[in-house]
């Protein structure tokens, strides 16, 4: 059952009769994606002593999730850290990392009109920093009238107005959501709110304006990451996989179906390959259904064009300066600028550039065939060292060298009716008797590593309960 809400359970394999095909006990499974969910899946397979191939289109493993090496410099592909909300998870991936996965306190940042203030926001810092009183007695008397107003909830917009008012909400959520989604805020989905509201309420507020001595704790600022960058743990992940169940390099091109199953998956430039059982796919949802093809309803098909995913143009810009800031990220939620987040990996971990260097790592949220997805790269890296420089972040003349990545389905975007969409294709889906969906991309689901390696456990758990009921029967 589709699921829209955090906490996500985690998707199960269907359990239908013959479908496992166990005559010989074993549950051999193929893994489409050697992203963080399908490497989750390989990892707690291997474990359970489940043979499994993976098949990843591109050279490497990791998807979003990777580490970059260039010189003495080291950058991930965006401002990853891992939160301890699994705790089961978290000493999974404590169990691999060892010494290497640290505790790290370094909290985020927010541009607000010529000024940066934490994020996510405490209201303290939002109403006093640089604020007069009649301006901040307004904005508290906003929040308490929007609190107490009873309105509808359709959207991301209702939703952060009816908790902050429209003032506050504008200028610390929605000006940043749309910029990251590319939807006006009353198109977005409630379901944007998941985690970015965490922690703030309207009792944190009014402890701070009548106790401003009591400041809430940063709500992100203490989080764990790995010495040598956020990659290491799917690497790590790897190092415990047999090597020859790991096929790189192999690009799905489309599937064969006979009697609502996927009898062969067929790659781009090699041979197609028979899966024996299971396939577990962590394509993007919409890709994966323009594979499948006729094989789906034309409704199906139909809710696949509604959704979209928002790519992300990544800028590393080595810097000849020690440290730009001590945020972990600084967000820039004005439309002005092409730039929706960067990051200092130094301020992760000191191991990701020399000692007299430094580097950001710099996002540039678009559409394909939009003005940013479409500039040349050459001067879409111009423009972005120009708004950093106007923004008084770094100075031009401090930039050594850049280097560009695509990111390509970053984020499924929420619009207001994705959910249903989503919806009609899982259950479309469904109907193809031996393929399971796992994943953010997957599964349309904006979820975190520890999301997805939580998917990756339940999942082998629930095949792995499966098997000696259909033994039995057998």
């Amino acid at each position: 059952m589709f699921t829209n809400s955090v906490p996500i359970k985690s998707p199960a394999p269907r359990d239908r009769a013959g479908a496992l095909g166990l005559g010989n006990g074993r549950l051999p499974l193929t893994i489409l994606g050697g992203g963080p969910a399908g490497l989750a899946v390989a990892f707690y397979a291997n474990r359970a002593g489940i043979p499994f191939v993976l098949f990843e289109r591109s050279a490497e493993l990791g998807g979003l999730c990777r580490t970059f090496r260039y010189g003495a410099h080291s950058y991930d592909s965006g401002a990853h850290r891992l939160h301890d909300r699994d705790h089961e998870i978290t000493a999974d991936v404590r169990s691999i990392m060892g010494s290497e996965l640290v505790s790290v306190d370094a909290p985020s940042r927010i541009y607000d009109r010529g000024r940066f203030i934490d994020f996510p926001p405490t209201p303290l810092d939002v109403i006093f920093s640089g604020m007069r009183l009649r301006e901040a007695v307004s904005i508290g008397l906003d929040v308490l009238r929007s609190r107490y107003r009873k309105r509808p909830i359709r959207s991301f917009a209702d939703m952060a107005v009816a908790q902050f008012g429209e003032t506050l909400a504008r200028r610390i959520l929605l000006n940043y959501s749309e910029k990251l989604w590319g939807l006006p805020a009353d198109r977005l989905s409630p379901d944007v709110a998941t985690r970015r509201l965490q922690g703030m309420s309207l009792a944190s507020l009014l402890v701070e304006l009548f106790l401003p001595s009591r400041k809430t704790s940063h709500i992100d600022g203490t989080f764990l990451y790995p010495i040598q960058g956020y990659g290491r743990i799917v690497e790590r992940l790897q190092e415990t996989l047999p090597s020859s169940s790991l096929r790189t390099g192999y690009e799905v091109q489309g599937f064969d179906c006979e009697q609502g199953r996927i009898r062969r998956i067929r790659f781009k430039g090699a041979p197609a390959f028979e899966p024996a059982d299971r396939i577990v796919s962590t394509l993007p949802l919409t890709v994966l259904a323009g594979f499948l093809g006729d094989e789906l309803p034309a409704t199906v098909l139909a809710a696949a064009r509604e959704l979209r995913f928002r790519q992300i143009r990544l800028f590393f810009i080595r810097l000849k300066r020690a440290q730009v800031s001590p945020s972990a990220s600084i967000y820039i939620p004005d439309h002005k600028f092409c730039i929706s987040r960067l990051y200092e990996p130094k301020n992760r971990s000191k191991a990701m550039a020399p000692e007299d260097e430094t580097s950001l790592v710099v996002e540039a949220p678009c559409f394909e065939g939009d003005s940013v997805y479409s500039m040349a790269t050459e001067d879409l890296a111009n423009r972005v060292i120009g708004e950093l420089s106007e923004l008084g972040i770094i100075n031009r003349a401090e930039v050594i060298e850049w280097r560009h990545h695509m990111l390509r389905n970053a984020y499924p975007v929420y619009s207001l009716d994705y959910g249903k969409a989503v919806e009609v294709i899982r259950k479309g889906i469904a109907e193809i008797g031996n393929l399971d969906l796992i994943g953010r991309g997957g599964l349309f689901i904006y979820t975190h590593l520890h999301d997805q390696m939580r998917f990756g456990k339940d999942y082998v758990k629930e095949l792995g309960e499966a098997q000696p009921a259909r033994v039995t029967a057998d």
